[in-house]
């Protein structure tokens, strides 16, 4: 579910040996474990996944995740663990739009450091609508004066305007244990597609907004609007109750925000002081899966609510599953570290790291 953009960049970018033995490592590690019901994280999900780890490199603002300050996180359900001194804006409740066989979806989106971050997902009734000719979309947001918000993403800490369509990448519906999985198969949805968009706020009059969606198909062109004169109201965010947890690893302290119902967890990373000492710098914490278990010990898996690039790289989980009992506690298995030493060059096979941990055997315990 990566865009042309981050694909590009791939080339760019140089694997370290550390690197390319994380994800051997990682690949070779996945095995299934007993669950209520039997459903892995796809081969093809953990590729993109560690693909994905390997493109954040350069697309990161680091200081703001940098140890060093004092951080202090809560947990904004949608949005996951965000730091209580940022200005933040976030979206009520998900909107939607039919259009045809697809069903188009704003849920999540959020204003903070002069960024606007719409997610997009898009529901369709075939698995693979794209399987002819990629489908791209085309977001064009305008302010509360009709002025656009040009579209933007980062660059070692700095915005950059983009012009163009993002590439969606549509997957069946059932390789996932999410949300979207859950919500809309039941309803005759068989496929998804997920990305995000950036946008520049600086300057601005501020929300609310309003946006158009329009579809691009390789090969065919521009086709048509297919969510025109939408609607996106933000508000000041209301953190939920939550319960903490942290496990301390060598590169530093991995922290779950769970909600008080125990049915929604978020994570967030802080790199080791002598690592930040170091000139190192932590941009990306990955989650894959984790397990909720209800008291009659029936395991639910759950993987990330997206897959796609994001502003800010701290995983959040949302059981949307109907549960035997109450959720009693949340397995973790999987970490993965991502890691830039900022005192090398950009190219430089040294620059970036990723260490990962598995069979962790992690138990939160909610009782």
């Amino acid at each position: 579910m990566m865009d042309n953009r981050y694909r590009e960049e791939l080339d760019r970018i140089r694997l370290t040996d550390e690197s390319k033995g994380a994800l051997i490592h990682a690949l070779a590690a996945r095995r299934s474990a007993p669950e209520r019901r039997s459903r892995r994280t796809p081969l093809r999900r953990l590729a993109a996944l560690a693909a994905c780890v390997c493109l954040v490199l350069g697309l990161m603002n680091y200081p703001a995740i940098a140890a060093g300050v004092e951080q202090v996180f809560r947990y904004i359900l949608g949005v996951g663990a965000a730091e209580t001194s940022a200005s933040l804006l976030v979206q009520g409740e998900g909107i939607s739009h039919g259009d045809g066989d697809f069903l188009y979806l704003i849920d999540g989106a959020y204003q903070r450091d002069g960024v606007l971050t719409v997610p997009l997902d898009v529901v369709s009734r075939e698995e693979s609508p794209d399987r002819e000719a990629a489908m791209r979309y085309r977001l064009t947001v305008y302010d509360a004066e009709g002025e656009r918000l040009p579209q933007v993403y980062r660059w070692d800490g700095e915005l950059r305007e983009f012009r163009g369509a993002e590439t969606v990448r549509f997957q069946p519906l059932d390789a996932y244990s999410n949300w979207l999985a859950w919500t809309w198969l039941p309803q005759g949805y068989a496929g998804a597609a997920s990305n995000c968009f950036l946008m520049g706020t600086e300057g601005s009059a501020g929300g609310p907004y309003t946006f158009d969606v329009d579809l691009y198909i390789t090969g065919r062109g521009w086709q048509r609007t297919v969510w025109r004169g939408g609607t996106l109201e933000l508000d000041t965010p209301q953190a939920v109750e939550a319960t903490e947890a942290s496990r301390t690893f060598a590169e530093g302290t991995v922290t779950a925000l769970v909600g008080a119902d125990g049915r929604s967890v978020s994570f967030y990373g802080e790199l080791a002081p002598r690592l930040a000492r170091q000139g190192e710098t932590l941009i990306q914490l990955s989650v894959p899966t984790v397990w909720f278990v209800d008291e009659r010990g029936n395991r639910y898996p759950c993987d990330q609510l997206r897959w796609s690039f994001s502003e800010v790289f701290w995983p959040e989980f949302r059981l949307a599953e109907q549960t035997e009992g109450e959720i009693v506690a949340i397995e973790v298995n999987e970490v993965y570290f991502n890691i830039v030493r900022t005192d090398q060059p950009q190219d430089s096979p040294q620059r970036q790291y990723m260490p990962d941990y598995n069979d962790l055997g992690w138990v939160i315990d909610l009782t």
